[in-house]
């Protein structure tokens, strides 16, 4: 079988070298095209060579193509993964920064809260020019999106999409197994790959969960194992312990060393303590739902081992993997080829084959989430297959949980329609309306938009018309 794939912000050094491997290892596939389209020429023309180098090593018959023009990329496409990000590190510092001299600091900037709302402004207009393109070259492909703010940049796709099929993907449900282990002995086994566990083998255990809510806010809203009601368990747990470190700790086992992207889960299990419910997103992503969580009583999180994820780091990051890629292109490091957990594979393989697969899915809520508003983007689990999207029926998101979902739904519903406008005042509501600018005060918050758009003017063509 042969296939033309095309990523838009295919030099994305961070997520290219684990998600092109993954598509390597189809074995669906012999080949076809991989074409690439990305601004920052040295690391997509990197990619470019890494690719090669799979070639060679997995006997495959890509073409590989590095497009300035993003159309004639598009064209005929089966396949389309967008992971860009208008303008790279530059704008994403004044995201982050501008915001701290208004009392508003946030460790991630890349869902919600004024930093998340920057960054949508300068993604949400490409997301729809992309589309558009889509529906005149290649009508009928399927975009596979992994771009954040998630949320607003696939509804934003789904708003343009008339024959374009849409999927939202992230991956911090992967996280899952580090609480099903010690909490219900649910450990994963040796050797087994996130996926197995999370679709096939937790099943097999007897246990049948829901998930559900709005990117980087999801959580376990139903659990039962061989029957019975384990929420109650998982709660318990939580309450006897202040997070899964301290937990393994006390059974002498060994801890992951803290980092920024690794956290104690200690926010998650404060708010399951509160809630009853227990959060499955990583700590750093939940604490910017609420001001609480993060302020300046708690250091911003510190007091929950939430450290922020600096500009510098993400740098450095950049400058590592771009690093790793070369070296794998020229072949002095090997690559092992093992799969990395990401799941737009997996759904690729379903919709070439026919052959449903389960998936963690961003989509238009259709009722799957019964309390939140129609249309807008909600996450749950689903079955993806060459026919669409089949949404796992969710429910209600249960009390405050729901609550505070619907008022961020509302925010970025007001953010993709201040941004696809260029609407200044809409863009004011929207920041006032959303809970991290308590860290502000409300006068200033006019002030503080202002400034973001003209740090970031460049990339905002609609605000300067």
């Amino acid at each position: 079988m042969r296939i033309i794939l095309t990523v838009i912000g295919g030099g994305a050094v961070n997520w290219m070298r684990e998600l092109m491997r993954d598509v390597y290892l189809l074995d669906e596939l012999e080949g076809g095209e991989i074409r690439l389209v990305d601004p920052e020429r040295d690391h997509v023309q990197a990619v470019a060579e890494m690719l090669g180098a799979f070639n060679r090593a997995r006997s495959k018959d890509f073409g590989i193509s590095v497009m300035e023009d993003r159309r004639e990329a598009l064209a005929g496409a089966d396949f389309v993964l967008t992971t860009f990000s208008p303008g790279t590190m530059a704008p994403f510092r004044n995201d982050l920064e501008i915001p701290i001299k208004y009392g508003i600091r946030l460790p991630v900037s890349m869902t919600v809260g004024i930093p998340g709302i920057s960054a949508a402004l300068r993604t949400i207009p490409v997301a729809q020019e992309i589309v558009a393109d889509m529906e005149e070259l290649c009508p009928g492909s399927w975009l596979l999106n992994v771009t954040n703010p998630m949320s607003v940049v696939t509804r934003t796709m789904n708003l343009a999409a008339r024959k374009t099929r849409v999927i939202g993907m992230c991956h911090e449900f992967h996280e899952f197994d580090r609480y099903m282990g010690p909490m219900l002995g649910l450990e994963r086994p040796d050797g087994m790959d996130i996926l197995t566990y999370l679709y096939r083998w937790l099943p097999e255990q007897g246990f049948d969960y829901t998930v559900a809510g709005i990117n980087h806010f999801i959580w376990l809203t139903e659990a039962r194992l061989n029957g019975e009601d384990v929420l109650p368990r998982i709660h318990e747990f939580c309450r006897r312990h202040r997070s899964v470190h301290d937990f393994l700790r006390a059974q002498g086992r060994p801890v992951e060393k803290h980092s920024h992207f690794q956290n104690s889960g200690e926010a998650k299990f404060a708010l399951c303590r509160q809630f009853g419910y227990l959060p499955l997103a990583g700590d750093r992503h939940l604490i910017e739902f609420y001001p609480s969580l993060c302020n300046v009583r708690n250091g911003y999180g510190l007091s929950y081992n939430v450290v922020k994820t600096t500009v510098d780091s993400r740098i450095h990051q950049r400058e590592r993997n771009l690093g790793f890629v070369r070296d794998v292109a020229a072949g002095r490091m090997q690559i092992s080829w093992s799969r990395s957990g990401e799941e737009m594979t997996e759904i690729m393989r379903a919709i070439l084959t026919g052959k449903p697969t389960p998936a963690i899915v961003n989509a238009p809520n259709q009722g799957q989430v019964s309390n939140l508003p129609s249309e807008v983007v909600v996450e749950t689990l689903a079955e993806v297959s060459d026919q669409g999207i089949r949404p796992k029926m969710s429910g209600n998101l249960p009390g405050a949980i729901g609550s505070l979902a619907r008022l961020h739904a509302d925010i970025q519903e007001m953010t993709v329609r201040a941004a696809l406008d260029g609407d200044r005042r809409l863009l004011v509501e929207a920041m006032s309306l959303d809970p991290s600018s308590a860290g502000a005060d409300f006068d200033e918050i006019p002030k503080l938009a202002e400034e973001l758009l003209d740090a970031n003017r460049q990339w905002l063509p609609r605000f300067f018309q």
